[in-house]
């Protein structure tokens, strides 16, 4: 009986050493602790002039999950954070997002519905604005580590580098 018991535990102790580790993030930029998202979508509207009054909504918000499916139908707890900006006004197609992801492989679903997204914004402006459609429908998705960008705006060059510059 003692054997068994014995032998039991051994088998237990071998079983344990066998077990997969805990994932480890597969690139830097995964492990790296998240940027500011206020300081970024701070660069990021100033890289733009002349923009209109922006209202911002973000991963801070009381609300913030309710909020990010206006943007994404991506699942809500895939997101570590975001924000979002647009014109208050309706009037210009301005609009900047950024959203940061717990994991890295989560990029092609969120690409997706970002790309959804500006597709939904390009058939609502050609029903009321026309004239926004043009720039709503060359808006660009950037994507750097875990981070994919919306920028919807004139000077998308600018924004690009304001984005890319805030997370290094």
């Amino acid at each position: 009986m003692k054997r068994m018991i014995c032998l039991l535990l051994a088998l237990l102790l071998l079983c344990a050493g066998c077990a997969k580790p805990d994932r480890q993030p597969e690139t830097e930029s995964e492990a790296a602790p998240m940027v500011s998202l206020y300081d970024l979508r701070k660069a990021m509207l100033e890289a733009q002039p002349e923009l209109p009054d922006m209202t911002a909504v973000s991963s801070s918000d009381e609300n913030a999950a309710a909020l990010f499916a206006y943007l994404s139908d991506l699942d809500y707890e895939k997101v570590e954070g975001y924000f979002l900006a647009y014109a208050s006004d309706g009037k210009t197609a301005d609009e900047f997002a950024v959203v940061c992801l717990k994991n890295a492989e989560d990029l092609p679903a969120l690409e997706a519905s970002l790309r959804a997204h500006v597709e939904s914004r390009v058939s609502l402006y050609k029903s009321y604005a026309p004239e926004l459609v043009k720039q709503a429908s060359e808006a660009e998705l950037v994507t750097e580590g875990r981070y994919m960008a919306l920028i919807m705006c004139a000077d998308r060059a600018a924004v690009k580098e304001a984005f890319l510059a805030g997370l290094r």
